[in-house]
């Protein structure tokens, strides 16, 4: 039995891209983003799944490991958009702030923004 991805709500999207991401589980990680997804961050614009998965393939293999010690705070979530602020420390980088907001259509993130504070360890 396979689950409608697109009936999941912002919350349980956000609720599973957190775990995914913090446990390195990058296959389920992209299951929250569609082809047509886009992530912008500091370094420039991530799109489509090709990106997105390499993307986050170096950001669990060199930056944020599954052994990371992080926190996330869900600042708000409002229908399709939710905010969140985070920190995190490994034994790459140290994070001390770091906020990212999604929108969230038909159960997956089509827009996401990163910013954060990342001083190499």
């Amino acid at each position: 039995m396979s689950v409608d991805l697109s009936k999941r709500t912002t919350e349980e999207v956000l609720e599973h891209h957190i775990r995914t991401l913090a446990a390195g589980e990058l296959e389920e990680v992209l299951l929250d983003y569609t082809e047509n997804s886009c992530l912008i961050n500091m370094a420039g614009t991530v799109k489509g799944l090709d990106a997105l998965r390499a993307f986050f393939r170096d950001s669990i293999e060199n930056c944020l490991p599954p052994d990371t010690d992080q926190t996330f705070e869900v600042k708000r979530t409002d229908g399709k958009l939710a905010y969140i602020v985070w920190k995190a420390e490994s034994r790459f980088y140290h994070v001390p702030f770091g906020t990212d907001t999604f929108v969230i259509e038909d159960g997956h993130i089509v827009l996401q923004t990163f910013a954060g504070i990342m001083q190499e360890v």
